[in-house]
């Protein structure tokens, strides 16, 4: 059996090979959306250019700037309702299924039993070890105790009738 430490030191190297990960594929997000927004000014230059030409100054500025604002006011609403859709509860249940779960015959005893060898199976197979699982529970435990937010959230979800 592995000492604590060599628990330790395993799981710390699979979190900073996690990490480092996360670093560049940030990096190369953030580089993206610049070279997109230089894009974005390039383009917007050209069309302001062009229409120059055909047209006063003021009036090409114009129009350039209203397609700006459109282009800002679609994005911003684009991020908006992928944030509201993330935060949305799932509908509950109809008031009869759950009177007749309420009044469901209660499990025999024997389930836990089979439940814990089902577990235990289903873990043994994903190659998930104990020492994942309390690392996990370490992690939400951090969370839940630094988030009071969260962990109002969470508590209203679990006692919603």
């Amino acid at each position: 059996m592995r000492s604590f430490t060599d628990i330790v030191a395993a799981e710390k190297a699979k979190l900073w090979q996690g990490l480092s990960r996360s670093a560049v594929l940030l990096s190369l997000a953030i580089f993206a959306t610049l070279a997109a927004f230089g894009g974005l000014v390039f383009a917007l230059l050209g069309v302001y250019l062009s229409l120059e030409a055909m047209l006063e100054p003021w009036v090409a500025g114009v129009i350039v700037g209203v397609a700006m604002i459109v282009i800002a006011f679609i994005a911003l609403w684009v991020i908006a309702r992928s944030f509201t859709k993330q935060g949305r509860a799932a509908p509950l249940p109809p008031s009869s299924s759950r009177a007749s779960l309420a009044a469901a015959p209660q499990p025999p005893s024997a389930i836990p039993d089979t439940l814990r060898a089902t577990v235990t199976d289903a873990l043994g197979a994903a190659n998930i070890r104990t020492s994942d699982i309390a690392i996990a529970a370490l992690v939400a435990g951090l969370v839940l105790g630094a988030s009071p937010h969260l962990r109002q959230r969470l508590f209203r979800s679990i006692t919603r009738d």
